[in-house]
């Protein structure tokens, strides 16, 4: 007996050190370790700028953001993923005109539609916010220039991860942006002395934007295949703008249900409950970056393990993967909840205290979406995007009348009622579907 037990441990020890020797493992440790950078880089910049800026000037700062993520959802179109697919998938096939092709068509849609934008609703937005001679418009003149910034930054990241190149693919986006947006913050109070105000902020956001743009070209430029940078490109228009109007649709949603809330405060309440519910929602994503950086490293396992009609592999996969993002979850989510309110009372000062129980109810919404695992990758790549887009497109529509009715009734805390109550039922939607469809139940635990 003691040798059969002392057998199986052997095995599992080599099958332990064989997994977290290969390069799913990894890849996975990198682009946790990028993801709690971004988490980390963005806390301390939201910190930092609440503190300076005021409730009211944060709430500024956060409300021009949030409309410009909005503008950006027709410029970006879902390009990115359109560029990771194609991108492989030329190389994989060895057509590197293709990758060359599709690089060069996402590059001149973006630019075309950012102009567009910022020229035809650009003049409105500072209209509306006050005009040049105001803080707010002054701050919306600079936060319409991230949209073909990081437009184009994004897909020069994603051209990297389509050439596997997962850590360079993510570098630009989730270190570079954030951490030179607070090296030029502290530059500017600690070493030039001048006082930060709204338009100030979302200036140097615009130029550490501008910078990683600068890096991810530098690094798509080093590692593309020399096949690829001597070949005349290939262009497959009809077939590339229908594939990245279903990605675009999904990003847009996906966009819709993370600042809608934010949207309808700035209309009903002050600058200062805007500033105060961002920075609710700042804190609670902190517990959902672990699911974002293991979806970057399983996404493609899964469409590889699903064109081989692998199913127990495939949810042995699912599986271990929620595992993992549901217990890092649960205590981050423990831990908010038992020193949330002196946390900010600390941390961001006495007037976020109001911050506190908003937070509680965000929580709640991202601990369902942790629990229900890679539902919307799980669709995407084993070709059932459709239903994707269909079910989040319902939670969007969800969100926004659930933010309509509930925050003039009940302000900050009703926004985040809406958004958890619209995240858990698109993740509950979503189970359903991958349920029914795939055969693979995506819960971390299964009952």
């Amino acid at each position: 007996m003691n040798h059969k037990m002392q057998a199986a441990f052997s095995r599992q020890r080599i099958v332990v050190v064989r997994l977290l020797r290969s390069p799913l493992a990894q890849e996975t440790v990198w682009s946790f370790v990028l993801k709690a950078s971004y988490a980390g880089l963005t806390f301390i910049s939201t910190v930092f700028l609440a503190r300076v800026l005021g409730a009211e000037g944060y709430g500024i700062y956060a409300y021009a953001y949030a409309l410009v993520m909005l503008l950006a959802m027709p410029v970006t179109a879902g390009l990115p993923n359109l560029v990771i697919r194609e991108t492989a998938k030329g190389l994989a096939s060895g057509r590197p005109e293709v990758v060359k092709g599709v690089w060069q068509w996402a590059g001149r849609v973006v630019t075309g539609l950012s102009l567009a934008v910022i020229l035809i609703a650009g003049p409105l937005l500072v209209l509306w916010q006050g005009g040049l001679d105001t803080p707010a418009g002054q701050t919306m003149a600079w936060a319409l220039a991230l949209v073909p910034l990081m437009a184009l930054g994004n897909l020069r990241g994603a051209a990297l991860r389509g050439l596997k190149r997962i850590v360079a693919g993510q570098l630009p986006e989730f270190v570079l942006r954030p951490g030179m947006f607070l090296v030029l913050i502290a530059v500017n109070v600690l070493v030039v002395g001048q006082r930060i105000s709204a338009p100030i902020a979302m200036a140097l956001q615009a130029m550490a934007a501008l910078l990683a743009l600068v890096g991810a070209a530098w690094l798509l430029w080093r590692y593309t295949p020399q096949e690829v940078k001597h070949v005349s490109p290939s262009v497959d228009t009809h077939g590339w703008l229908f594939s990245s109007v279903i990605f675009a649709l999904m990003s847009g949603f996906n966009v819709v249900n993370n600042q809608a809330s934010t949207v309808v405060l700035g209309i009903f309440e002050t600058p200062g409950s805007v500033g105060r519910y961002r920075v609710a929602t700042q804190v609670a994503a902190l517990t959902s970056f672990g699911l974002q950086a293991i979806n970057m490293v399983v996404a493609p396992r899964f469409a590889e393990l699903w064109a081989r009609g692998e199913k127990e592999r495939l949810q042995r996969l699912v599986t271990q993967s929620a595992r993992v993002v549901l217990v890092f979850n649960i205590l981050l989510t423990a831990m908010f909840v038992l020193v949330g309110r002196p946390f900010f009372r600390f941390v961001f000062g006495a007037e976020f205290d109001a911050s506190y129980f908003p937070l509680l109810v965000l929580l709640g919404g991202q601990m369902v979406n942790s629990a229900a695992g890679s539902v919307a990758f799980l669709l995407n790549m084993t070709g059932h995007e459709r239903e994707t887009v269909l079910w989040i497109g319902l939670a969007a529509v969800l969100n926004l009348l659930l933010n309509f009715v509930l925050v003039p009734l009940w302000g900050i805390l009703g926004a985040a009622v809406a958004t958890a109550v619209s995240m858990a039922a698109w993740n509950g939607l979503l189970w359903w579907r991958v349920l029914r469809r795939l055969g693979i139940n995506s819960l971390a635990f299964h009952f």
